[in-house]
């Protein structure tokens, strides 16, 4: 969970640990990439406005390292050419905020279906 604003990143690390997710949390682009880079990640959730680097710098040099992980963008930003910006710059899918949880829970949960290779709505 990469977010700078702190009462939202706790909100939303503490209902993904209630869905069962393990949740690693960082408040800027410097500590973030480097946690995608050294760290195992199934999946990334990635504000754009952040301190120190830039959501969309993070993740194009996430992918730039070869990181293949799924990014669901969550930020304010809603022209619809910085969601085609974020998605050309290797992110998977965008919400914008406001949002519900309900649907960032099953966007992540896609994601996660998605890059293990299930096709299937549930896991098992």
């Amino acid at each position: 969970m990469l977010e700078d604003e702190p009462a939202l990143r706790e909100s939303l690390v503490q209902r993904l640990r209630g869905e069962g997710f393990v949740v690693d949390e960082a408040a800027d682009g410097v500590e973030g990439e480097f946690a995608g880079r050294e760290y195992p990640i199934d999946v990334a959730v990635v504000d754009l406005g952040l301190p120190g680097r830039s959501g969309l710098e993070v993740i194009r040099a996430w992918r730039g390292a070869g990181k293949a992980f799924p990014v669901l963008v969550l930020t304010a930003r809603d022209r619809w050419q910085e969601k085609v910006e974020a998605l050309q710059s290797g992110a998977d899918d965008y919400v914008t905020k406001p949002f519900q949880f309900e649907e960032v829970l099953a966007r992540l949960q896609a994601l996660l279906r998605r890059s293990g290779g299930w096709s299937q709505p549930l896991l098992r």
